[in-house]
């Protein structure tokens, strides 16, 4: 498991801080009203800026400011639309051959230059964002590790897990860490967590303005591609055929096709040829 490392995190000095318009309606499919205190979001998010912290120390942050700026308007563009108000996003782009992204709790959310080379367009981008939105707004690492602001909460989870309860809180604090990145990059989240993002990311794509055709259309390009090679992806959500078929039944369903969206093509392509410039 990759040593933890205490680091500072950079990515609040590349980002772009988007504001929430509290007057805006937030889309929320399946709100889970008091089941979490402000002490709660708190651990939360001191337990995913660890987990980030881990992340930066084995794979490098871009250093691209207006990369990492336009990823970050983009993200915080679909974002304003997630049950999570309580929470500031921050989105960074890293350096990785894997096509991915990933999140850690409490908003802290990658994606790789390869992911970023493999995407065609804006919507694309907006969608791969949304999904990983989606995994912050249910709390679904959080939920898995039973993250919590009372430390026995975590430790009787990891405990369980690892089949030890007599570790401190500091150890039990980085076991549950590790946990966290063995789910990201092994072993996977829930099936129907995945499932769940899917169908988040749809709605707050299409409520961000973007075509919500978007995402299957590069789910159906990527299921090609991981065909071919063994990759975090591939080992870590359900095939990409049924998931394909369950967007393609909600946007049908919904009558989702028919809105008026954007694709953004040339300006994706624009920001990308400028990388590293």
């Amino acid at each position: 498991m990759i040593r933890h490392c205490a680091i500072a995190l950079t990515i609040g000095l590349l980002v772009f801080s988007g504001t929430s318009d509290a007057a805006r309606k937030r889309i929320t499919l399946k709100p889970e009203p008091g089941v979490y205190s402000e002490a709660d979001v708190e651990k939360e998010v001191l337990f995913g800026r660890e987990v980030a912290a881990v992340i930066l120390a084995d794979r490098m942050l871009v250093q691209d400011a207006e990369l990492n700026r336009y990823v970050n308007l983009v993200g915080q563009s679909v974002a304003r639309h997630c049950n999570r108000p309580e929470l500031q996003l921050f989105f960074a782009v890293v350096e990785s051959d894997e096509i991915n992204a990933y999140a850690a709790p409490g908003g802290y959310i990658f994606i790789s230059t390869a992911a970023l080379d493999f995407i065609q367009n804006e919507a694309e981008l907006a969608a791969v964002l949304a999904h990983e939105i989606a995994h912050v707004a249910d709390r679904h690492i959080v939920k898995a590790l039973d993250i919590r602001a009372d430390d026995k909460s975590m430790t009787a989870m990891v405990s369980k897990i690892v089949g030890s309860s007599a570790e401190s809180a500091s150890v039990i604090f980085h076991q549950a860490v590790d946990h966290a990145l063995a789910l990201l990059f092994s072993n996977g989240l829930a099936q129907e967590d995945e499932y769940r993002a899917d169908e988040q990311a749809v709605f707050l794509t299409t409520f961000a303005g973007y075509d919500p055709m978007a995402y299957p259309r590069l789910l159906a390009r990527l299921d090609d591609t991981i065909q071919q090679q063994r990759s975090e992806l591939g080992k870590t959500h359900p095939p990409l055929a049924d998931r394909i078929s369950r967007i393609d039944e909600i946007i049908r369903n919904q009558g989702l096709a028919t809105a008026a969206s954007s694709i953004n093509e040339r300006r994706y392509q624009q920001q990308l040829q400028n990388k590293g410039n």
